[in-house]
């Protein structure tokens, strides 16, 4: 395929399928471990996995850090005509994410239970929350490593192989989970060693295709090394703050929700988190189907094709936002017993947590999509404001704020109120950019 002479509608059909495909495929990661936690260990296992997001989003943000933002500025350098400086940047971003996570993983798995109890586990979901941590940054390269070869072999032109390795690791995970969590009864060991098993057989395929199958991805040792480097940390920023911050957000409203609705209300956020993370990847695998077209077309300065790549993804992401809302207020009960345990109490509260929470999905998709457009447009520091709305800026004072009001039904609406104005700055950045003949990093 032609990036930059092809049909873009084509293009973004071809990368579309895949890449969607792909990103429901590591969220069926996170989805099929919560219902295998939530039916065979209970709310006590749905609570753990609530505590543990923050570990999946450090690994989120060192992949999308460094595999965004070097895979963007590849695929500019090759629409400037430039392949070796696109290797460089290649380059730079394995050796970046390996030595990040490296760092990361070794402090995780030594100071465990201080994180675990930082972020909400008292003594009854503490050991839950290790037996399943523990496997998680022993193997964390691995979770690394799939999001940043996934980008660069994506936008190498072939998303199917992505797709393929991915939807594998997916199936081992899902017999993982129902092997080792309901017969041989291993409960959350059971849960993280198939999360796992399926995160390594992802990243032997993935590493199998670029070393044994004629790619166009090549190491080389690059000049000006530290200047790239931080050039692909500032490209990926955008990518990488949204993943980092969940951090901050799941410390915040892990306590808010102990301390004002309680432990049944935590695990409903649990499934809430689960449903979320699928959505997300959903409209991820949109922006990555647009991202790559984008760029290389901005690299070869056709912009008129990357605001058409732009104009079909986000309308791809604002019908999954309108999908996604009407499931979950037409069946809250239903879907989230799908995930966990219903007891009396959690039927009782989970109609209007769900209702509350599903209706920023729109305004989330938005904001989402174009975060990674306007990264592959050049426009990075845009791209950060959003997800630091999303993620910071917003959210975390609202959690606070909204609970002294309204108690513990104002967690639920900080939630949804960040979204919809972080939505609406979205709008704005994106109709800019559109109306600049040239898009700019102003």
């Amino acid at each position: 395929m032609n990036l930059v002479r092809d049909d873009v509608r084509r293009l973004f059909i071809k990368f579309l399928i895949p890449s969607v495909s792909s990103a429901l495929a590591v969220a069926i990661y996170s989805l099929v471990d919560t219902i295998a936690i939530g039916q065979g260990v209970g709310p006590e296992g749905s609570a753990a996995c609530a505590l543990l997001l923050p570990v999946f989003s450090i690994a989120s943000f060192i992949g999308l850090l460094t595999g965004v933002g070097g895979s963007v500025l590849m695929s500019m350098a090759r629409g400037e005509g430039s392949r070796k400086t696109g290797d460089a940047y290649y380059t730079l971003s394995i050796a970046s994410a390996v030595v990040l996570t490296l760092a990361v993983s070794i402090a995780g798995f030594i100071f465990q239970k201080p994180f675990y109890r930082l972020f909400g586990a008292d003594d009854v979901l503490l050991p839950y929350t290790y037996d399943y941590g523990r496997w998680i940054f022993a193997f964390m390269l691995s979770f690394v490593l799939n999001t940043v070869l996934g980008c660069f072999i994506r936008t190498d032109g072939s998303p199917r192989f992505v797709m393929a390795a991915t939807l594998t690791g997916g199936a081992v995970n899902v017999f993982g989970d129902w092997f080792l969590v309901f017969p041989m009864g291993l409960g959350m060991n059971g849960a993280a060693i198939a999360t796992v098993a399926g995160s390594v057989i992802q990243t032997l395929m993935l590493s199998g295709y670029i070393l044994f199958r004629k790619t166009g991805l090549h190491t080389v040792r690059p000049s000006r090394w530290l200047k790239k480097t931080v050039r692909i940390f500032v490209s990926g920023c955008g990518a990488g703050v949204g993943g980092l911050s969940l951090i901050a957000v799941s410390y915040i409203a892990n306590n808010q929700i102990m301390a004002y609705a309680g432990s049944t209300a935590l695990a409903v956020y649990g499934v809430l988190g689960t449903v979320g993370a699928l959505f997300t990847s959903i409209v991820s695998g949109i922006g990555q189907a647009s991202q790559p077209i984008a760029a290389e077309n901005f690299g070869a300065g056709l912009y008129s094709r990357c605001k058409r790549a732009g104009s079909f993804g986000m309308i791809t992401s604002v019908i999954f936002g309108g999908l996604f809302s009407a499931m979950c207020i037409a069946f809250p009960v239903e879907v989230t017993g799908i995930f966990m345990k219903m007891t009396d109490e959690a039927e009782i509260i989970t109609p209007y947590i769900m209702r509350v929470f599903s209706l920023a999905y729109i305004p989330q998709g938005a904001a989402v999509f174009a975060g990674y457009y306007l990264q592959s447009v050049d426009l990075p520091k845009k791209a950060t404001i959003i997800s630091l709305l999303r993620g910071i800026i917003l959210i975390c004072p609202f959690l606070v704020i909204f609970p002294l009001v309204w108690g513990g039904d104002g967690i639920w609406w900080a939630i949804f109120t960040a979204e919809m104005l972080t939505g609406a700055v979205s709008a704005v950045f994106m109709y800019r950019a559109y109306s600049n003949g040239k898009e700019n990093n102003s």
